[in-house]
């Protein structure tokens, strides 16, 4: 197990934290996406949108099905940002 998932945004809003515990039996930013969907369906149309990034190490996921997650990443949730 990974740890804990930051949220920020909108995502921290809806699911009333800034980090939720990271999924059992999670190998990959893909696998991760479709658990968190699984686990909260009154969320999964947010998490499964594509404006939704996956951050690993402080770095953007371009393939989230090749990116692994071993214990000790830092893994965020992350909305497309708003503001002026």
């Amino acid at each position: 197990m990974a740890g804990a998932v930051l949220l920020f945004g909108r995502l921290k809003d809806a699911f009333g934290a800034a980090s939720i515990a990271m999924p059992e039996g999670v190998g990959t930013a893909a696998e991760l996406r479709a658990m968190l969907a699984a686990e909260n369906p009154d969320l999964a149309e947010t998490i499964l949108a594509k404006t939704v990034r996956i951050a690993v190490n402080q770095e953007m996921v371009t393939d989230e099905a090749g990116t692994r997650i071993a214990v000790g990443d830092e893994i965020a949730l992350l909305p497309p940002l708003s503001g002026g």
